[in-house]
């Protein structure tokens, strides 16, 4: 018997002796101990011998299960998973091997934020944020790292799976404002809050925001429009429009400015700079135009659109009073920030009481310094160039994503913060990121040659299909 099948054979027997034991003894701890022992045995198993499965989960979770929690572990699922991913694409030779401009800022990033945290550093919980935050980013790395195909599927996984938390969403605002449904999805930690519903005040007005399973209606509309970006970039046919009808009502019903405003944005740059035939271009901005008109219909849209930064929208006063304080809270902490793991980051009573800025790169600068700041904008740089190409490409499904990721730069980005401060926010900004590289690699025919398929078929062999 080989090595590798005594090894399994070991664990086999082993590992149900333990978990039994720990059963029997009893008591929380050891009960605990047993499912993240069978957790770790069946991640470590798939991670060695299907790791396609780790990317495939990931996807799922993040568009699904975004703030979920890994059944009987309270570990947060997306977090969980895209460290395994990342572990995956150290340990096994990866499909591409190339690294993109994308990458190469994201990289710098990370350095930079790496600096700051050690030169900052107090606590654990320093540490334990910036672990969590550096996962969420490196997923970008391990993505690429995939052969094409493989990683259409995972954009493809993503949207059905966001879609499917579009319309749970959709079903629990118009059906269940109280937002009790959300128990249904209790063993992976939803619904242990006593009101999961979110609102928006305008005078004596209360109105329900769309939140669903992403908990916040901001990182919702993060959320959804990513998922939006990837639907039009990867799905074709009916199923296209249909899927992109129902995100983008979910983001106008989440009542996020930030994700609106970028849409719109975004769809004008594609307008304005990509060059589609006309009949493209009227059906598209007549689509459009009919959207907007419909989510102008609704009247607690239409009031949040047209209140957006009038002297009588506290937001927008709170972001200004921010920005004024903002060199204020810098002082002397410039070089290396303020730190990762404040208070204000975790806690929303403290974070409103000290109303930091809510723009993402001077976040970034406000937590990691300027160093880490001016890197964090060298990503959406990068980004932008690639954008502006693929807004000049020939197919318009690539001129979109490249339009959005613009419009989300330049608007969601200056007036929200999930990006930054929520991790599973961050791995949605990161998978934008990496469809947007692949997209300009579809628009410029300079898509990578899987290098197992080059391995495989200089044997003399076929490739083995992904389980």
């Amino acid at each position: 018997m080989s090595i590798s099948k005594r090894v399994d054979a070991a664990v086999i027997v082993v590992v149900p002796l333990i978990v039994s034991f720990l059963i029997i003894i009893g008591g929380a701890p050891a009960k605990l101990g047993a499912f993240a022992l069978v957790g770790l045995v069946v991640g470590a198993y798939i991670g060695l011998r299907h790791p396609a499965y780790l990317t495939r989960a990931l996807a799922f979770s993040l568009g699904a299960l975004p703030f979920g929690y890994v059944p009987g572990v309270h570990a947060p699922l997306v977090f969980t998973l895209g460290f395994a991913v990342v572990l995956a694409a150290l340990i096994h030779r990866t499909g591409v091997s190339r690294i993109t401009y994308g990458e190469m800022a994201v990289i710098a990033l990370i350095i930079t934020s790496a600096l700051s945290v050690v030169a900052t550093s107090s606590a654990t919980v320093d540490y334990s944020e910036f672990g969590k935050w550096l996962v969420s980013t490196l997923v970008v790395v391990a993505l690429l790292r995939l052969p094409r195909g493989e990683l259409e599927l995972f954009g493809k996984i993503y949207v059905y799976s966001a879609s499917a938390a579009a319309a749970f969403a959709v079903a629990i605002l118009l059906a269940d404002p109280e937002g009790k449904s959300i128990g249904y999805l209790s063993p992976f930690g939803y619904g242990g809050e006593a009101e999961s519903g979110r609102f928006v005040y305008a005078g004596e007005t209360t109105t329900l925001r769309l939140a669903g399973t992403f908990i916040d209606p901001n990182a919702a509309g993060i959320g959804l429009f990513v998922a939006l970006m990837l639907c039009v970039l990867l799905i074709r046919g009916t199923t296209r429009w249909v899927l992109s009808a129902l995100l983008f009502g979910a983001i106008v019903l989440t009542l996020s400015r930030a994700a609106l405003f970028s849409v719109v944005f975004g769809i004008c740059l594609m307008l304005a700079f990509h060059t589609m035939r006309t009949k493209d271009r009227l059906i598209i901005v007549g689509g459009f135009v009919l959207a907007f008109i419909g989510a102008l219909c609704v009247p607690t849209v239409r009031n949040r659109v047209f209140s957006s930064f009038g002297s009588g929208d506290a937001g927008s006063s709170a972001r200004g009073d921010a920005l004024v304080d903002f060199p204020g809270h810098m002082a002397g902490h410039w070089l290396f920030g303020l730190g990762w793991g404040r208070a204000e980051f975790k806690d929303p009573g403290h974070a409103f009481a000290v109303n930091y800025v809510a723009n993402a790169p001077l976040l970034s600068v406000y937590r990691g310094g300027i160093l880490a700041g001016l890197a964090f904008v060298a990503v959406l740089v990068a980004g932008a160039i690639i954008g502006y190409r693929c807004l000049r490409s020939n197919k318009w499904e690539h001129g979109f994503i490249g339009g959005g990721f613009i419009g989300f730069s330049v608007v969601a980005l200056q007036l929200d913060f999930p990006v930054v401060t929520i991790p599973a926010t961050t791995m949605a900004f990161s998978v934008l990121l990496v469809f947007l590289v692949l997209a300009w690699e579809k628009a410029s025919d300079n898509l990578p040659i899987d290098r197992s398929t080059i391995r495989w078929k200089a044997s003399g062999l076929e490739p083995m299909k992904h389980a």
